[in-house]
């Protein structure tokens, strides 16, 4: 298998799932029913920065540390901010996970060479990655469930009016279709199902080192039956 094609294929797929939640999460800032001017202002510069993915965590960050309103609006202003920069954070650190290089490259003659034949770090590197890719899913999906939405401006203030326009501002326009989180769910599974079967690759050729070796930048055995079970594991990959 040349250098994980598979694992890339997919990776891009989620890649371009991430960037579109991020264009799409990135309109809620923009309400027209927001009446005060430099609230408006503020996150339809925000929905510009972020409206199609194409930018830098730093961009961000540094926008939503700086407060402009005063008061009650404020609170509102701050608990949408805080909002906004935990789920870009997150939605950036899982796009790095999946765009990791090394996860594509684990099944090559290069890496057998490097860490075969009892392969410590590439096992290490494996459940670290599959653990990783879990728990950034589930916290990515957290974000878009009322309770959590809410639980920034809870944390701010008590008011009602403030509550009841931070809802009015950005949790009535943060939704995502039970569709759309299969699909985002789904695609990272993918990635961590083909993890697994690499690690059943990986344990393979450790009960079996001894009887293979790397030649011509290929893993050659010295039967064919070990031949013919470590292709059904490239063949299960490919499915």
């Amino acid at each position: 298998m040349k250098k994980g094609a598979k694992i890339g294929i997919i990776v891009g797929v989620i890649a371009v799932i991430i960037i579109g939640i991020i264009g799409t999460v990135g309109y809620m800032f923009f309400n027209d029913t927001m009446q005060k001017a430099k609230i408006v202002d503020e996150f339809a510069q925000l929905e510009q920065l972020t409206k199609n993915g194409n930018f830098e965590l730093d961009q961000l960050k540094e926008k939503t540390s700086n407060i402009v309103t005063t008061g009650k609006y404020a609170s509102v202003e701050k608990a949408a901010k805080n909002y906004a920069t935990e789920l870009f954070t997150t939605a950036f650190e899982l796009r790095a996970l999946l765009e990791d290089e090394k996860m594509a490259k684990l099944l090559t003659a290069e890496n057998y060479e490097t860490d075969g034949p009892e392969f410590t770090e590439t096992k290490k590197y494996i459940s670290e990655k599959k653990t990783n890719l879990e728990e950034k899913k589930a916290q990515m999906l957290t974000y878009f469930d009322e309770g959590k939405i809410n639980s920034y401006i809870e944390a701010e203030t008590t008011d009602e009016s403030c509550v009841s326009l931070y809802k009015e501002l950005l949790a009535q326009d943060i939704k995502m279709s039970d569709a759309e989180k299969k699909e985002l769910e789904t695609s990272i599974d993918k990635v961590i199902s083909m993890l697994g079967t690499e690690e059943e690759v990986i344990n393979f050729l450790i009960e079996n080192k001894g009887k293979w070796e790397v030649k011509n930048n290929q893993v050659m055995f010295n039967n064919n039956s070990l031949v013919i079970k470590y292709n059904s594991f490239l063949t299960k990959l490919r499915i």
